[in-house]
């Protein structure tokens, strides 16, 4: 059985946000509707660099859905409208969806938004139609620096996997329990 996962590589990562826009973009998203958002790390301020002269850093890091394999969103959404597929993807059900906001406000990553407009949540679905015809999802795609990998976790010779596998990439919030398939590779 396939289990989809995405690994960011922070050292390749620019902060371009070209991921972030492209997504906006391919899912004709409303204003103010982001399925990914961007932060550097180790600073609350983006692009603010970390350190004093001459030992400045700063590295970007960008966070969207984690596709957990234990997702608090599908646990606690009302209308069953928050759904997980086979392969790992986590989706909304936009027909069934009222927009009461408990998905976001489970979840520990702070992932799905609230579309005031349309009163239903919103989130990345890791664009699984492109998935379905065996592609990537456009994020991965549109980054220039090849900072995102996707694949089959559950295959051992897709790039993701060995990635995962090489014990040198993170999770964020572990304490959560819910299982991310969104790694990170840096320091």
């Amino acid at each position: 059985m396939k289990h989809y996962g995405v690994v960011i590589d922070t050292d390749r990562c620019i902060g371009c946000q070209t991921c972030i826009v492209g997504c906006h973009v391919d899912h004709e998203l409303p204003d103010g509707i982001y399925w990914g958002k961007l932060e550097t790390v180790d600073s609350p301020i983006v692009y603010k660099p970390t350190g004093k002269y001459p030992n400045v850093k700063m590295r970007s890091r960008t966070l969207m859905c984690n596709h957990c394999e234990k997702p608090e969103c599908v646990k606690n959404c009302p209308t069953n409208s928050m759904r997980k597929r086979a392969d790992g993807i986590v989706f909304v059900n936009f027909e069934t969806c009222i927009g009461c906001g408990i998905c976001r406000d489970t979840c520990p990553y702070d992932v799905p938004v609230l579309d005031e407009e349309l009163g239903q949540s919103n989130k990345c679905n890791l664009c699984f139609d492109r998935v379905d015809r065996g592609d990537v999802p456009f994020c991965v795609q549109s980054c220039p620096t090849q900072a995102r990998i996707f694949g089959d976790l559950n295959d051992k010779n897709s790039e993701a996997a060995k990635l995962v596998a090489s014990g040198k990439t993170y999770r964020l919030k572990p304490e959560a329990g819910t299982g991310p398939s969104l790694y990170y590779l840096g320091k």
